[in-house]
C-alpha cells in the first residue's frame, strides 16, 4: 500500500501566510529600488527665487488671539481669534517646536513665499524648516494665500497713499 500524506487545514493556512510574507518582501524590495533609482524620495525645495516673498512675525495676544505682522514694516496683516486660523496655528506650532528643539527663540521672522508656478512655501531660516503648503490641500493653502493677499493689499495701499 502507498501512504498518502494529507495536509491539515492549519498547515495550508501557514503555507499561505508564508507565501504572502514572501510576496510582500519582494514587493517591498522592488518599490524601494524604484524609489531609489528614480529619486522619488528626494526632498524638493524651490530652486528659483520666489515671485512673492514676505517675512512674517506671529505673536500670541490676549484671549487666544494670534496676530500676524509683516516683520519688515510691523504692519498687522491679519489676526485669528480663538477658533480661527486653525491650520495656520498648527503649522506655526510645528515651527515653534522645531525652534525650541534647537534652542532658538521666536525673534527671527519666517518667510512665506509664492513661486512663479503658484506653489506656496513657508520657510524658517532660523531652524531650517521648509514646508510646502500645497501638500495640505487647497483649503489649507488658502489660509496662507490670504496672508499673502493682505500683504499685497497693504503694499498697494501704501503705494497709493504716497502717490497722492
Amino acid at each position: 500500500m502507498t501512504a498518502q500524506t494529507t495536509e491539515t487545514p492549519g498547515a495550508i493556512i501557514h503555507r499561505r501566510a508564508l507565501v504572502a510574507c514572501c510576496v510582500l518582501a519582494v514587493l517591498t524590495v522592488i518599490v524601494t529600488a524604484v524609489v531609489v533609482w528614480t529619486d522619488s524620495g528626494t526632498n524638493y525645495a524651490p530652486e528659483a527665487s520666489p515671485a512673492e516673498l514676505v517675512e512674517l512675525r506671529f505673536e500670541d495676544e490676549a484671549e487666544g488671539v494670534v496676530a500676524v505682522f509683516n516683520a519688515d514694516t510691523g504692519v498687522r496683516l491679519i489676526e485669528y481669534g480663538l477658533d480661527e486660523g486653525v491650520f495656520v496655528r498648527s503649522v506655526m506650532r510645528g515651527v515653534a517646536r522645531q525652534r525650541r528643539l534647537r534652542g532658538l527663540g521666536p525673534e527671527a521672522p519666517v518667510e512665506l513665499s509664492r513661486q512663479a508656478d503658484g506653489q506656496i512655501w513657508l520657510n524658517d531660516p532660523a531652524s531650517g524648516v521648509q514646508i510646502y503648503l500645497g501638500a495640505f490641500g487647497p483649503d489649507n493653502v488658502g489660509a496662507f494665500e490670504e496672508i499673502l493677499e493682505r500683504e499685497a493689499q497693504t503694499l498697494s495701499a501704501q503705494l497709493g497713499g504716497t502717490e497722492s
